[in-house]
């Protein structure tokens, strides 16, 4: 359990960083579990916890539209109406109006989503969506050093 909240605190400092890298004022994690779902791992703040928490719940939001069509997905305003936004999670998480979601991979296949979210609403301008795809793979290979720290994988 230490090791689980180590790995826990661990991963939201590393997207704090990964926020101020970018500029945004926060950035969340969601992985797909053995089951092919959508979860939520972890945020930078309370406010990427809960927008996590919150797609994960009712299935929809831009992390969700990222994994399905395996590429980034950038919203303006989350609480324009659909295809340009998600007033369902605008809804529940009013403190989140921009965000981008980056699908993460390994060489393997596609393993969840980075979702960097600013407070207010404003188009997300081309270099910053692919600097956010610079530190999606930076995410990626965190999470394998990670793993492979692991007990289950048998080192330590």
């Amino acid at each position: 359990m230490t090791q689980v909240l180590e790995f826990s605190r661990l991963i939201d400092r590393t997207l704090g960083a990964l926020a101020d890298v970018l500029g945004a004022d926060g950035a969340a994690l969601m992985l797909i579990d053995d089951h092919d779902r959508l979860r939520a791992i972890g945020g930078s703040d309370d406010h990427g916890r809960r927008l996590e928490l919150i797609q994960e719940q009712i299935g929809s939001g831009p992390a969700i539209e990222s994994v399905a069509r395996g590429e980034d997905v950038t919203v303006d305003d989350l609480r324009a109406a659909r295809p340009l936004g998600f007033p369902g999670v605008a809804a529940r998480v009013s403190e989140v109006r921009a965000v981008l979601s980056v699908p993460l991979r390994t060489e393997e296949r596609l393993i969840g989503t980075l979702n960097f979210y600013d407070r207010m609403s404003h188009e997300w301008q081309p270099a910053k969506v692919r600097a956010g795809e610079r530190l999606g793979e930076l995410m990626v290979m965190v999470l394998q050093a990670l793993a492979n720290r692991s007990p289950i994988s048998g080192q330590s």
